[in-house]
């Protein structure tokens, strides 16, 4: 019988997700045919039907129009659900909007309101449908082939990534295992300097081939392979004493200008890898949102990223959402309440440093209705747009807001 939505839900690894089914409950009995980890937000183009999507929301546009775009084009193309893990970028529930067009078009619509890495629900999922694909006869057999050989994966990056993901879940894997295993692949990990490297891009298996290609002609040995549909990662294996920022440069020398690579500080253990492989990622998502996109910098790193990298590391801090709560809150209310676009007109203000004429023309509106918007923003706020002080204090809060939404 096929796996259904329902059985996966129950599964062990996706329960301590604590997941909550918010719209298109009725269809939880719908097959799962596969699952595609992604943050695309035109990821209906690459998928054929019956896939369960997971996503942090990190990519998800802001409007409700682009919103139930994004809903549309999944629900077209016959998805069996939509898991969106709560935390990267929605803190305690997901947007209206989204919730609104799930349950419009019966799309199941989760909230996975605790951690749980995506690798491990895909494994579990995966494992279950190939079980069920192994028992079927002919024509399921066949069907196995196909998902087992759709994506052409070399056997060198796919045990690179099976080592990277049990080194980063810790599933399994003792670290002295690792190590030997890492070594009999040609790189060896203890007492060195490991850094992890995240690169963004699609298609993910190119880029990871890239990426050690990379590695070879520079002479950096390293664990190379895809980490989810959009992330390749790396993780180098250093000199003691290497802060890699030679083979960083590189590496990015030899990658297209367009994708966007995170790396961690070095590492200087395999039990310090799975914190850095996160820092790697986060800092790559955050670096896909710096102004400008992807191809101002070759690679980032916590300080190329500045006032962003400050804030991205306090996130957690109670005391700074708290900040963005009451720059920001009276501001959000009124968009709430009034369907309207304020915060993200002060916003194209504050990007545009405080200039009236340039904003309203990014903006593209006319100059007296951008005026009369900045001008109910300062009623609102019961700030002066042209204090330096309110500008800076309402930015800071504006980036908090998009780094680490309040709780």
């Amino acid at each position: 019988m096929p796996l259904t939505l329902r059985e996966v839900l129950d599964l062990d690894v996706v329960r301590r997700g604590s997941p909550l089914v918010v719209a298109g409950a009725a269809r939880l009995d719908v097959p799962v045919r596969w699952v595609h980890a992604a943050e695309l937000t035109d990821i209906g183009r690459l998928l054929r039907g019956g896939e369960l999507v997971l996503s942090t929301g990190i990519a998800l546009p802001d409007s409700a129009s682009e919103l139930t775009a994004y809903v549309d084009s999944l629900a077209k193309v016959g998805v069996a659900g939509l898991l969106v893990e709560l935390g990267r970028r929605y803190a305690t529930a997901l947007p209206a909007a989204l919730v609104a067009a799930a349950e419009a078009r019966s799309l199941p619509l989760i909230e996975l309101r605790r951690e749980v890495a995506f690798i491990e629900i895909t494994e579990a999922v995966h494992l279950r449908i190939i079980d069920e694909l192994l028992v079927s006869r002919a024509a399921a057999t066949l069907a196995l082939g196909h998902l087992l050989t759709s994506q052409a994966e070399s056997l060198e990056r796919q045990a690179h990534r099976t080592l990277i993901s049990a080194i980063i879940e810790r599933s399994g894997t003792h670290v002295g295992e690792a190590e030997a295993r890492a070594r009999a692949l040609g790189v060896e990990v203890a007492g060195r300097e490991l850094v992890a490297v995240v690169v963004l891009g699609a298609p993910v298996l190119g880029v990871a081939e890239a990426m050690a290609g990379s590695c070879r002609a520079s002479g950096v040995p390293a664990l190379v392979g895809a980490l989810d549909d959009v992330r390749a990662g790396a993780l180098l294996s250093l000199p003691p004493g290497d802060d890699g920022d030679d083979a960083l440069r590189a590496l990015a020398g030899r990658l297209p200008p367009e994708l966007v690579i995170g790396a961690s500080r070095p590492a200087g253990s395999l039990a310090a890898v799975r914190d850095a492989f996160r820092e790697a990622r986060e800092v790559a998502d955050v670096a896909l949102r710096q102004p400008g996109g992807p191809g101002q910098r070759r690679c980032y790193r916590l300080p190329d990223l500045r006032l962003r990298g400050l804030l991205h590391l306090l996130r957690d801090d109670d005391r700074v959402r708290a900040f963005a709560g009451r720059e920001l809150g009276p501001l959000l209310s009124y968009d709430a309440e009034h369907a309207t676009s304020l915060v993200a007109d002060l916003a194209v203000f504050l990007e545009a440093g405080g200039n009236k004429a340039l904003a309203a023309s990014r903006a593209h509106l006319a100059r007296p209705t951008f005026y009369q918007r900045l001008a109910l923003i300062e009623r609102i706020l019961g700030v002066s747009l042209a204090d330096p002080e309110s500008r800076t204090s309402l930015h800071v809060a504006l980036l908090i807001a998009e780094i680490s939404p309040k709780k």
